[in-house]
């Protein structure tokens, strides 16, 4: 089985690779262009280089995922019907390969390993963000102040608590993403608008004409519970920015961060607004999987 599945994920790596790359890529390529002739507006006289460079680098790791998600969101939907769109499904129907594990590798690589992915490129960009930037606002001086061991480790500390997040955010906006994926299964084109539609109209109605925001009040349970998934302790994470102790002291702090941070994420698992859009998301995949059946 697992074979099978690897198979499938490798199907998604080889017809999408180029426009992952290009996506995730681009940004810091730009950013490093323009940085030379552009400004940061930073108080440098309030952090140290070290933490100037470490939020380079956090930075450059979140909006390279961020953007790598959004375009991995909008083309999501379309790929529910992507086989027969493009007469290649008699072929994957003629691979031992069931419908269910067809959709989920699709789901799993797009809505998971992508970001993820894109999360340690970002990392890795991110080193030589945070030299380009240091170097920027500081000069060689400031560079030189930078102990790159310790932003390693730092950087390492925070990308683990990133990646956690990550699938804790996944899991969260599961339903958000699934719903316009199998409505695209069997409304086609009109799958994402009619979505759109039934929530925009269905949540007015029934917030101003019953008075009950239920469409509205599960919204933003499910936004606050993603949003959590990726930083509780914001507080502790604000005082690390104006950390003026030794390196030791900066590394130790950021690891403690994320340590309690993931702890309170993964508190957030046994919420009943998590537990109920992982139904309706699992709901919506057999859907997927059911239209795909009826396509032999």
């Amino acid at each position: 089985m697992w074979t099978r599945f690897k198979t499938l994920l490798l199907r998604e790596w080889m017809q999408h690779h180029k426009g992952w790359l290009l996506v995730m890529l681009t940004p810091p390529l730009i950013f490093l262009l323009v940085l030379p002739i552009g400004q940061i507006d930073v108080e440098t006289d309030k952090v140290t280089p070290m933490v100037l460079a470490s939020m380079a680098m956090a930075m450059s790791a979140v909006v390279i995922a961020g953007i790598s998600w959004g375009a991995a969101m909008l083309q999501l939907p379309g790929l529910a019907r992507r086989d027969q769109q493009d007469r290649s499904i008699e072929f994957w129907l003629s691979l031992p390969a069931s419908h269910s594990e067809s959709i989920g590798a699709t789901v799993l690589t797009h809505a998971l390993l992508v970001p993820l992915l894109a999360l340690v490129v970002g990392a890795g960009v991110g080193v030589l963000v945070a030299a380009a930037v240091t170097l920027k606002l500081g000069g060689l001086a400031a560079l030189a102040e930078v102990q790159w061991t310790t932003l390693l480790a730092v950087g390492l500390a925070g990308l683990a608590r990133l990646l956690l997040g990550m699938l804790l955010l996944t899991l969260w906006l599961a339903p958000l993403f699934m719903i316009p994926m199998a409505a695209s299964a069997w409304l086609k084109r009109w799958g994402v608008p009619v979505v759109i539609a039934a929530v925009v109209v269905g949540g007015n109605v029934l917030s101003r004409v019953y008075g009950n925001p239920i469409v509205w009040d599960l919204l933003e349970a499910q936004a606050h519970g993603a949003a959590l998934a990726l930083t509780n302790h914001q507080g502790e994470l604000d005082a690390l920015r104006h950390e003026t102790g030794d390196l030791v002291s900066f590394a130790g702090g950021v690891a403690r961060w994320a340590l309690h941070d993931s702890l309170a994420a993964l508190r957030g698992l046994a919420s009943p607004h998590l537990l109920g859009g992982l139904l309706v998301a699992a709901g919506c995949f057999w859907l997927i999987v059911l239209r795909r059946s009826r396509a032999q």
